[in-house]
């Protein structure tokens, strides 16, 4: 189950796998809308580590 405070997190690129990344230590009730629009550099990233 998953623990901790909702949040959601909109954007993409090196900032927002950035900001994920501090924040699955606080919480794992975490969703992340990633823009169609980046370049897929740091999308890959968050797929890989999110799932």
């Amino acid at each position: 189950m998953a623990r901790g405070p909702r949040v959601v997190a909109i954007g993409g690129g090196t900032g927002l796998s950035t900001l994920l990344r501090g924040l699955k230590e606080t919480t794992s009730n975490i969703t992340a809308v990633v823009t169609v629009a980046d370049d897929g550099g740091s999308s890959g990233k968050l797929r890989d580590e999110l799932g």
